[in-house]
């Protein structure tokens, strides 16, 4: 069970609202003014609670399950529980999060104004629906649209565009950016410092200016602790709906597409491509100047160093065709048991 202090739940929902919600079509014989009054994991859930099933490891916990209704694929329906409600989904997690997101609305952190220890200079344009924390930094010729929030302690620095409905965490700071509407950008996140980029010769590494900026487009999350360095005179540039994990470096002139996943501290070199709906495991490493083709999929710990066609899904150091890493792997494990038996 959630916590009340943390989390208060919304009304109450029925199985009529769940159904038009999700566009899950119901049972005939169910009661559809049937009323549930929170969501719940398999293992906890309770006759009043809505659950989902969507990794068939979890079968086990599914047919124990006391969960009043599930969302869960067709091909689990005839080792469903007699007494849940079957809601047929072909994205069952998809739906659980919608109607997680009914239960539990986010919380309206917004209290509109500036807070007497915070710090705006006087020619920063904002109205009377934002909210800057106690230790906030906003600098001079700085635009923050309606209804944002800045945290504690962030530093926003000359000439930032912030769009409306924007929500900045605690500890951040925010430089040489221009970032969209309906953003979140966690705790501790920096954007707009210097990239690394330096000229070599046999005596020193000169610093090359980094006269560019960051671009974040709408709908983009940006969790804990990541960097966004700013482009040398290209732009980086992060596309609408990305959704970036904890710990995660973006060099310069970088340019991410729309609506990729981005898992923890993988990281994605200078001046490299990635296209639309990637999806990058945890502690990949992507060499500079590449081009990652659209609907890609690289595994977790890979390190990329040439270019990825569409579609491809990719795995391995250097990073092949998933078939061939898995190719690779059994024959290299039988490698080690030939030599562990001498033969």
């Amino acid at each position: 069970m959630t916590d009340p202090n943390f989390f208060p739940r919304s009304k109450k929902l029925t199985l009529d609202q769940i159904s038009k919600l999700t566009k899950i079509t119901l049972p005939k014989s169910v009661d559809k003014k049937r009323i549930f009054l929170d969501i719940s994991p398999l293992d906890s859930a309770s006759k009043d609670n809505i659950s989902f099933l969507d990794n068939k490891n979890y079968i086990n916990q599914f047919k124990k399950s006391k969960a009043g209704a599930c969302f869960f694929r067709k091909d689990f329906e005839e080792v469903a529980p007699k007494n849940m409600i079957p809601l047929i989904s072909t994205n069952p997690y998809h739906s659980f999060a919608l109607v997680a997101n009914a239960f539990y609305p986010m919380k309206d952190i917004t209290n509109a104004g500036v807070h007497p220890r915070a710090h705006v200079e006087s020619n920063v344009k904002y109205d009377d629906t934002v909210q800057i924390s106690p230790g906030a930094i906003v600098s001079s010729n700085v635009v923050i649209g309606s209804n944002c929030f800045v945290g504690a302690n962030t530093v926003i620095l000359s000439g930032v565009n912030i769009g409306a409905n924007t929500i900045i965490g605690s500890n951040c700071t925010i430089a040489y950016s221009i970032i969209g509407s309906d953003v979140k950008i966690h705790n501790g996140v920096q954007i707009g410092q210097d990239g690394f980029g330096f000229a070599q010769n046999e005596n020193m590494n000169l610093k090359m200016p980094q006269l560019g900026r960051v671009i974040i487009k709408d709908n983009v999350e940006i969790g804990s602790n990541c960097t966004i360095d700013r482009g040398t005179g290209p732009d980086t540039i992060i596309g609408d709906g990305t959704k970036i994990d904890n710990l995660v470096q973006i060099g310069h002139n970088a340019i991410i597409g729309k609506n990729c996943i981005f898992v923890a501290q993988s990281g994605v070199s200078g001046s490299t491509q990635v296209g639309n709906n990637v999806i990058i495991g945890g502690q990949v490493g992507i060499a500079g100047h590449l081009k990652i083709g659209n609907n890609v999929k690289i595994a977790a710990k890979s390190g990329v160093m040439k270019n990825i066609e569409d579609g491809a899904t990719v795995g391995g150091v250097p990073s092949v065709e998933i078939k061939d890493w898995h190719r690779q792997t059994i024959i290299l494990k039988k490698l080690i048991s030939k030599k562990k038996n001498g033969k």
